[in-house]
């Protein structure tokens, strides 16, 4: 793996990006296209990739950026986070960024705020299921995916993440920090597998 818990990390330098993360996605990453997962590095405008909501979506806009790593002052909200296998239902670990805005189905949702599935920043998951902050050695790559609509891309290991439109809109709820942190107190311990969204693609 490229990148280490920062529990496990206590003799590695301070994680400094010359640029704070914004919501995209890092490399490595693979999100589901009709006939294959796409590692996200490796898409390009005009590409379709498939949603959760809506069948295939071209991409519209696409930035890559590198992420310099040094051994200097860092901000711990800098951080990307890791995703330990089974905290949300991903079948392997996966590192994220702290703004990431993952999709959660839960049964708490639909109580506390009406909806069946909601929106979190991926930093309100911290501390839930040993989701924490990661420690990384040498360079990150991440891809921000932009359409024309908000939708909600599909990535392996059965995980949805929202991509906002570009006035902001999403395709669920977004909650904010409070509401995020009161549903991650009340998430069920039911396997979140077995009530993620089906995707409509054979060969999955």
């Amino acid at each position: 793996m490229f990148f280490k818990s920062s529990r496990k990390a206590s003799k590695v330098e301070p994680l400094v990006l010359t640029i704070a993360p914004s919501a995209g996605i890092f490399a490595g990453t693979k999100i589901a296209t009709r006939h294959r997962w796409a590692c996200v590095e490796d898409l390009s405008v005009g590409d379709k990739v498939l949603t959760a909501e809506q069948g295939e979506q071209e991409i519209v806009d696409l930035e890559v950026r590198t992420l310099s790593l040094a051994s200097a002052k860092a901000a711990a909200g800098q951080w990307p986070l890791l995703i330990p296998e089974g905290a949300i239902g991903n079948d392997h670990a996966m590192l994220v960024s702290p703004d990431a805005r993952l999709v959660i189905e839960d049964d708490a949702a639909g109580i506390l705020f009406g909806e069946a599935c909601v929106t979190v920043r991926a930093e309100n998951l911290i501390g839930y299921r040993g989701i924490a902050r990661a420690r990384v050695n040498g360079e990150l790559t991440h891809v921000t995916i932009r359409f024309e609509d908000a939708q909600t891309l599909v990535v392996e290991g059965g995980v949805f993440l929202d991509v906002p439109a570009p006035n902001g809109l999403h395709r669920f709820t977004p909650l904010n920090d409070r509401q995020s942190r009161l549903l991650v107190r009340n998430m069920g311990e039911t396997d979140r597998k077995e009530r993620a969204r089906p995707v409509a693609a054979g060969w999955i």
